[in-house]
Protein backbone atom coordinates (compact mmCIF):
# COMPACT_ATOMS: atom_id res chain seq x y z
CA UNK A 1 0.00 0.00 0.00
CA UNK A 2 1.49 3.54 -0.91
CA UNK A 3 1.98 6.49 1.82
CA UNK A 4 -0.68 8.46 -0.10
CA UNK A 5 -3.43 5.29 0.09
CA UNK A 6 -2.18 5.09 4.47
CA UNK A 7 -2.75 8.80 4.22
CA UNK A 8 -6.17 8.80 3.08
CA UNK A 9 -7.09 5.64 5.14
CA UNK A 10 -6.15 7.50 8.32
CA UNK A 11 -8.25 10.56 7.56
CA UNK A 12 -11.27 8.53 6.77
CA UNK A 13 -11.57 8.10 10.45
CA UNK A 14 -11.11 11.42 11.47
CA UNK A 15 -14.37 13.91 9.14
CA UNK A 16 -12.65 16.99 9.88
CA UNK A 17 -8.83 16.00 8.84
CA UNK A 18 -10.56 14.54 5.36
CA UNK A 19 -12.54 17.45 4.80
CA UNK A 20 -9.28 19.43 5.04
CA UNK A 21 -7.16 16.74 2.76
CA UNK A 22 -10.31 16.36 0.18
CA UNK A 23 -10.37 20.28 -0.23
CA UNK A 24 -6.81 20.68 -0.52
CA UNK A 25 -6.82 18.36 -3.46
CA UNK A 26 -9.55 19.81 -4.68
CA UNK A 27 -8.12 23.35 -4.93
CA UNK A 28 -4.90 21.47 -6.49
CA UNK A 29 -6.29 19.76 -9.52
CA UNK A 30 -8.47 23.35 -10.10
CA UNK A 31 -5.73 25.41 -10.12
CA UNK A 32 -4.41 23.20 -12.31
CA UNK A 33 -7.52 22.47 -14.61
CA UNK A 34 -7.20 26.63 -14.87
CA UNK A 35 -3.17 26.56 -15.65
CA UNK A 36 -3.62 24.15 -18.48
CA UNK A 37 -6.82 25.53 -19.87
CA UNK A 38 -5.16 28.96 -20.85
CA UNK A 39 -2.57 27.55 -22.48
CA UNK A 40 -1.01 29.14 -25.77
CA UNK A 41 1.10 27.78 -28.64
CA UNK A 42 3.72 29.48 -27.99
CA UNK A 43 4.09 29.14 -24.32
CA UNK A 44 3.22 25.59 -24.55
CA UNK A 45 6.27 25.66 -27.07
CA UNK A 46 8.85 27.78 -24.80
CA UNK A 47 7.78 25.74 -21.79
CA UNK A 48 8.46 22.34 -23.19
CA UNK A 49 11.55 23.75 -24.62
CA UNK A 50 12.90 25.32 -20.60
CA UNK A 51 11.42 21.82 -19.21
CA UNK A 52 13.17 19.45 -21.72
CA UNK A 53 16.83 21.32 -20.54
CA UNK A 54 16.07 19.35 -17.27
CA UNK A 55 14.98 15.98 -18.90
CA UNK A 56 17.45 13.37 -17.21
CA UNK A 57 19.88 12.79 -20.30
CA UNK A 58 20.05 16.27 -20.72
CA UNK A 59 21.45 16.79 -17.30
CA UNK A 60 23.42 13.62 -17.78
CA UNK A 61 25.07 15.52 -20.87
CA UNK A 62 25.80 18.85 -19.59
CA UNK A 63 27.27 17.44 -16.81
CA UNK A 64 29.64 14.96 -18.22
CA UNK A 65 30.67 17.87 -20.76
CA UNK A 66 31.54 19.95 -18.06
CA UNK A 67 33.59 17.48 -16.62
CA UNK A 68 36.18 17.76 -19.23
CA UNK A 69 36.43 21.02 -19.19
CA UNK A 70 39.45 21.88 -16.68
CA UNK A 71 37.44 25.34 -15.32
CA UNK A 72 34.05 23.58 -15.28
CA UNK A 73 35.27 20.53 -12.88
CA UNK A 74 34.33 22.01 -9.47
CA UNK A 75 31.00 22.82 -10.78
CA UNK A 76 30.22 20.29 -13.02
CA UNK A 77 31.04 17.87 -9.47
CA UNK A 78 28.34 19.80 -7.53
CA UNK A 79 26.04 20.04 -9.99
CA UNK A 80 26.26 16.17 -10.25
CA UNK A 81 26.17 15.31 -6.86
CA UNK A 82 23.38 17.62 -5.66
CA UNK A 83 21.51 16.49 -9.06
CA UNK A 84 22.26 12.64 -8.05
CA UNK A 85 20.84 13.23 -4.58
CA UNK A 86 17.81 15.22 -5.53
CA UNK A 87 16.79 12.70 -8.34
CA UNK A 88 17.53 9.70 -6.05
CA UNK A 89 15.10 11.30 -3.01
CA UNK A 90 12.36 12.52 -5.61
CA UNK A 91 12.48 8.95 -6.96
CA UNK A 92 12.35 7.43 -3.90
CA UNK A 93 8.77 9.57 -2.89
CA UNK A 94 7.35 9.22 -5.94
CA UNK A 95 7.39 5.25 -5.54
CA UNK A 96 6.01 5.65 -2.11
CA UNK A 97 3.55 8.40 -2.48
CA UNK A 98 2.32 6.57 -6.12
CA UNK A 99 0.49 9.94 -7.09
CA UNK A 100 -1.34 9.23 -10.57
CA UNK A 101 -0.35 12.24 -12.99
CA UNK A 102 -2.63 14.47 -14.14
CA UNK A 103 -2.19 13.79 -18.11
CA UNK A 104 -4.92 11.51 -18.76
CA UNK A 105 -7.45 13.43 -17.02
CA UNK A 106 -6.77 16.47 -18.72
CA UNK A 107 -5.21 15.25 -22.25
CA UNK A 108 -1.93 16.88 -21.70
CA UNK A 109 1.46 15.69 -22.53
CA UNK A 110 2.32 12.02 -21.74
CA UNK A 111 5.20 12.11 -19.34
CA UNK A 112 8.21 9.54 -19.35
CA UNK A 113 6.67 7.79 -15.84
CA UNK A 114 3.15 7.00 -13.98
CA UNK A 115 3.89 9.03 -10.78
CA UNK A 116 3.76 12.00 -10.18
CA UNK A 117 4.95 13.46 -6.74
CA UNK A 118 7.10 15.45 -6.53
CA UNK A 119 8.11 16.66 -9.54
CA UNK A 120 11.32 15.69 -10.06
CA UNK A 121 12.75 18.32 -13.07
CA UNK A 122 11.76 20.64 -10.57
CA UNK A 123 13.19 19.04 -7.81
CA UNK A 124 16.16 19.26 -10.17
CA UNK A 125 16.38 22.79 -11.33
CA UNK A 126 16.07 24.39 -7.70
CA UNK A 127 18.59 21.90 -6.67
CA UNK A 128 21.02 22.73 -9.35
CA UNK A 129 20.29 26.64 -8.54
CA UNK A 130 21.81 26.27 -5.37
CA UNK A 131 24.76 23.94 -5.93
CA UNK A 132 25.95 26.63 -7.85
CA UNK A 133 25.70 29.57 -5.32
CA UNK A 134 29.11 27.82 -3.85
CA UNK A 135 30.51 27.79 -7.25
CA UNK A 136 29.51 30.16 -10.15
CA UNK A 137 27.45 32.82 -7.99
CA UNK A 138 26.52 34.94 -10.97
CA UNK A 139 24.84 32.13 -12.64
CA UNK A 140 23.00 30.86 -9.61
CA UNK A 141 20.27 33.74 -9.55
CA UNK A 142 19.51 33.05 -13.21
CA UNK A 143 19.09 29.82 -12.45
CA UNK A 144 17.10 29.96 -9.36
CA UNK A 145 14.61 31.89 -12.13
CA UNK A 146 14.95 29.22 -14.59
CA UNK A 147 13.60 26.44 -11.74
CA UNK A 148 10.29 28.97 -10.98
CA UNK A 149 9.80 28.83 -14.89
CA UNK A 150 10.48 24.80 -14.73
CA UNK A 151 7.93 24.39 -12.19
CA UNK A 152 5.81 26.67 -13.35
CA UNK A 153 6.17 24.77 -16.42
CA UNK A 154 5.55 21.51 -15.32
CA UNK A 155 2.43 22.50 -14.26
CA UNK A 156 1.50 24.67 -17.43
CA UNK A 157 1.94 21.34 -19.63
CA UNK A 158 -0.58 19.48 -17.29
CA UNK A 159 2.34 16.44 -16.01
CA UNK A 160 2.23 17.85 -12.07
CA UNK A 161 -0.28 19.08 -9.85
CA UNK A 162 1.02 21.98 -8.05
CA UNK A 163 1.40 20.52 -4.89
CA UNK A 164 3.78 18.14 -6.73
CA UNK A 165 6.01 21.20 -7.98
CA UNK A 166 5.71 22.64 -4.52
CA UNK A 167 7.25 19.22 -3.27
CA UNK A 168 9.84 18.87 -5.91
CA UNK A 169 11.04 22.67 -5.14
CA UNK A 170 11.01 21.78 -1.65
CA UNK A 171 13.23 18.89 -2.12
CA UNK A 172 15.57 20.41 -4.79
CA UNK A 173 16.10 23.36 -1.97
CA UNK A 174 16.71 21.34 0.64
CA UNK A 175 19.02 18.85 -0.62
CA UNK A 176 20.74 21.75 -2.56
CA UNK A 177 21.50 23.73 0.87
CA UNK A 178 22.22 20.31 2.91
CA UNK A 179 25.06 19.31 -0.18
CA UNK A 180 26.34 22.76 -0.03
CA UNK A 181 26.96 22.57 3.83
CA UNK A 182 28.13 18.78 3.91
CA UNK A 183 30.40 19.85 0.84
CA UNK A 184 31.92 23.11 1.63
CA UNK A 185 30.97 23.61 4.88
CA UNK A 186 33.12 26.78 5.37
CA UNK A 187 31.66 28.44 2.02
CA UNK A 188 28.23 27.01 2.66
CA UNK A 189 26.39 29.43 4.86
CA UNK A 190 28.60 32.57 3.33
CA UNK A 191 27.61 31.09 -0.16
CA UNK A 192 23.72 30.89 0.04
CA UNK A 193 20.99 33.64 -0.53
CA UNK A 194 19.94 35.44 1.95
CA UNK A 195 16.40 36.27 1.22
Amino acid sequence: MSIAAESLQSFETDPVKLSRFARLIAFDQRLLRRLVQSRRARATFLLRSACRLYDPDMVIMAVAVALFHPALVDVANRAGVALAATSLLAYAVKRAVRRSRPHNELHASVPPDRYSFPSGHTAAAFSLAIAMFGSVPWLALPLLLMAIVVGYGRMYLGVHYPLDVAAGAAIGLITGTVLAILQFPQQALLSLPSF
